[in-house]
């Protein structure tokens, strides 16, 4: 099983950030990176990781 989620998904309509990966882990490290860099307002708190992870898919 793979994991997806796209950044428009999670309320960054203008952002074209998509990822996928075989694991949840592996996704949210992902995630948090692409933040980082591209929305270096966005904290990844708890709430934040909740967020992310009610829009995660599983491919």
């Amino acid at each position: 099983m793979a994991f997806s989620m796209a950044c428009k998904d999670a309320g960054m309509a203008g952002c074209p950030g998509s990822f996928a990966t075989e694991t949840r882990e592996e996704l949210f490290e992902h995630v948090a990176l692409h933040a980082a860099k591209a929305h270096p307002d966005m904290r990844m708190d708890d709430a934040t990781k909740r967020h992310v992870d009610a829009v995660v898919k599983t491919i």
